[in-house]
């Protein structure tokens, strides 16, 4: 049998493809054990969606919790949330399903769950609805009643939970936090990948989720552990691959996890049994290449002066004072108020972040295809 590339670049596949964050890990634990909530925060593609999974699995054989991961990124309004909440909570269908979504329709009066037939796969789904009659107010206070009803200790990952603010709805803080607080059986994990938004909402003492949850800011993993672990994985399939060459790779990547699991995956597929600089280099320019459509629709996107910036910050390696007279001088960006202009739009854009005092490019690889223009 063909060995699975370790190098994952999807959905969590269990503790022997995941690399550490043993400290992160016992942390969130110990909150959820004593009841704790905390909030989740990194850049994205850093591994917060695995961690929480990551959490979960070590967790998985407590018979004295529920566990739900909801990730509401793709939700426009309450109402989609709700039924995503409501569909998780209901789950996959398995034996007893008939029986708990009875029990689930008794408590949540507007919320009609039933089952049927993926056209596509064949398999039994479950369908989520709320019913005309009721406001998706009244479908979340319901919701809410049923999980306060459950004997069990219930625990809840909301990622991208930045996401409320953008609802057309403005009371959505207010109106989680209100249920939130009366639920002394359930325990909340807040995940997102906009530092400052999230920051706010639980740090800024005049809104609803003013210090209602520990922060656990997510960083890069060491790169020494990273190291260890891609080593690890390479010798297991049989595969070389030397110090100069992992320092490259780390060089390359930032240790930024999408990006190492990315390139690792690339050189793991590879026939070569010697991983050398020299290969993980023309990978890099394979990478580059492959990608090299996409990072000229970005310059299509972004005006003149937006893209000439976001070249700038790359060749710098990142920018303390981007409206400095020398940044703007060397790189001819014009005058002080329109870089200023131009970065928070790429800052909006989530084309650029700022970290450790720097704004930097947030796509680590279409930085380096704009390091060599």
């Amino acid at each position: 049998m063909e060995k699975r590339n370790p190098f994952i670049l999807s959905v969590y596949a269990g503790p022997r493809y995941f690399c550490n964050r043993d400290h992160e890990t016992k942390t969130i634990i110990n909150s959820l054990k004593n009841r704790r909530n905390i909030t989740l925060i990194s850049h994205r593609r850093l591994g917060k969606s695995g961690l929480i999974h990551h959490v979960f699995y070590q967790l998985r054989n407590d018979k004295e919790l529920k566990m739900f991961y909801i990730d509401i990124m793709d939700t426009e309004d309450l109402h989609g949330l709700v039924q995503l909440i409501a569909k998780e909570i209901v789950g996959k269908v398995d034996g007893n399903t008939m029986n708990f979504i009875k029990k689930f329709s008794e408590s949540v009066k507007s919320i009609r769950p039933k089952i049927s037939v993926d056209p596509l796969t064949g398999l039994p789904e479950v369908e989520i609805s709320i019913q005309n009659d009721y406001s998706p107010e009244t479908s979340l206070s319901e919701i809410f009643n049923y999980l306060k009803q459950q004997e069990k200790h219930v625990i809840i990952a909301f990622d991208e939970f930045q996401q409320i603010t953008e609802y057309p709805e403005k009371n959505m803080e207010a109106l989680l936090r209100k249920h939130i607080q009366l639920l002394s059986n359930t325990t909340f994990i807040f995940s997102g990948s906009r530092k400052h938004m999230l920051l706010s909402m639980f740090n800024d003492y005049r809104r609803p989720f003013y210090q209602g949850s520990e922060i656990l800011n997510l960083g890069t993993i060491d790169r020494k552990i990273y190291q260890k672990f891609i080593l690890s994985q390479f010798k297991k399939g049989n595969r070389s691959i030397e110090q100069p060459t992992l320092d490259l790779i780390m060089k390359y990547t930032k240790s930024h996890t999408f990006y190492v699991q990315y390139f690792c995956n690339k050189l793991y597929g590879l026939s070569e049994k010697l991983i050398t600089p020299e290969i993980v280099t023309n990978t890099l320019l394979r990478i580059l290449q492959e990608n090299e459509v996409v990072y000229f629709n970005y310059k299509k996107l972004l005006t003149g002066l937006q893209f000439k910036l976001l070249e700038a910050i790359a060749k710098e390696g990142g920018i303390e004072k981007p409206t400095s007279k020398h940044f703007i001088g060397t790189y001819q960006l014009g005058t002080p108020s329109s870089v200023k202009t131009a970065l928070s739009a790429l800052m909006a854009k989530e084309m650029v972040y700022k970290d450790d005092h720097k704004t930097h490019v947030y796509d680590v690889f279409f930085e380096k295809w704009l390091e060599r223009r």
